[in-house]
């Protein structure tokens, strides 16, 4: 019923307001912009003087993580085009930074906006141990520091992600303990190994060619520290933070393994804003920062959140919106969480 009603709400503004729900042409600008800053900083690689190559590495790193938030993010829920052809073209652009289109459409779109911060099916609070992000994850005795290593770990996420966890999906069909929710078609394999291979050769072979291995291996851990860093911490401040939940499936009954919530609700127990009031942190993040604007409607261009926000904002749900003002209040509520899994064995 609630997600009927907002939904409507919704609906009815984008009608008075003869506006359609994808991009725009402010969209369309920005894209613009962070492609050619994506394009301009690959091209400074291998013409930046040697002692600051690594400037454009880093440089590089932080425009990949622009064009995820902004351009293959709307693409890959379809809110970025009104044109299929141009969604999925956007959507691609994650084959073109190093992951994989198919991949992100189940562990994203299929598994964690269903199942958002439920253990074993949203793979965004799975680390594997070295982490413990849920109150129903076992507790190991090194978590009690984990408030402090997590900011050590988290430059090394992009590439565990692209050179682990996207080939542990691909051979196992699976993103946490749930199998895909179709097979691969003979496109989706060889798009899959062309990508890994054209990326292979644009970030580690042509590199090493022109500049040698030492300064390639290097300038490459360099970009996927700055790359790891923002795409850990972005996604960790909407979701694993001290005002977000974590709910269990229903065990036992006619309704075991079903959620408690009517998703609508689980979206507003497990999902959190923040600096929603910063233009500049909106126009860099795409808009992440309205997280829980985007589970709500993900269909929706980022474009529209801000609006979404405020139509929000006056209906019954209002009250139960969590939110931080600022990133930095958001970081101390990731720090704050990280910090009391690992100290005690509570559920909430």
């Amino acid at each position: 019923m609630v997600y009927q009603q907002l939904s409507q709400q919704v609906n009815q503004y984008f009608r008075d307001s003869n506006t359609h729900k994808t991009g725009n042409r402010t969209l369309y600008r920005k894209a613009a912009i962070i492609s050619s800053a994506f394009l301009l900083s690959f091209l400074l690689i291998f013409i930046a003087p040697s002692g600051c190559s690594w400037l454009a590495w880093m440089a590089h790193g932080i425009a990949t993580a622009l064009v995820g938030f902004n351009i293959m993010h709307d693409g890959a829920h379809e809110s970025f085009s009104r044109s299929k052809k141009v969604n999925r073209l956007a959507a691609l652009s994650f084959n073109l930074i190093g992951s994989n289109r198919f991949y992100w459409a189940q562990k994203h779109n299929r598994n964690h906006h269903t199942f958002t911060n439920v253990d074993e099916l949203d793979e965004d609070i799975d680390a594997f141990g070295l982490f413990r992000m849920s109150p129903r994850q076992p507790r190991l005795f090194f978590h009690r520091w984990q408030h402090l290593y997590a900011w050590f770990l988290y430059p090394l996420t992009s590439l565990f992600w692209f050179f682990v966890l996207d080939y542990k999906a691909y051979f196992t069909r699976r993103i946490a303990s749930r199998a895909f929710s179709h097979s691969m078609s003979i496109a989706d394999h060889v798009e899959f190994w062309c990508s890994k291979a054209l990326y292979i050769g644009l970030y580690l072979m042509l590199p090493a060619t022109l500049l040698g291995w030492e300064n390639t291996i290097t300038g490459f851990l360099i970009m996927h520290a700055a790359l790891g860093f923002l795409f850990a911490v972005v996604f960790q401040l909407a979701h694993v933070v001290d005002k977000a939940e974590f709910p269990a499936p229903q065990q036992g009954g006619d309704k075991d393994g079903e959620m408690a919530d009517e998703w609508a609700v689980h979206q507003l127990r497990t999902t959190v804003d923040f600096a929603t009031d910063n233009r500049l942190v909106t126009w860099a993040l795409g808009g992440l920062n309205f997280q829980l604007e985007h589970h709500l409607f993900p269909r929706i261009s980022h474009i529209h959140y801000p609006e979404l926000n405020r139509m929000l904002r006056s209906t019954s749900v209002a009250n139960r919106m969590r939110s931080y003002p600022t990133v930095w209040q958001a970081l101390i509520g990731h720090y704050n969480h990280l910090k009391n899994m690992g100290k005690s064995s509570q559920h909430r």
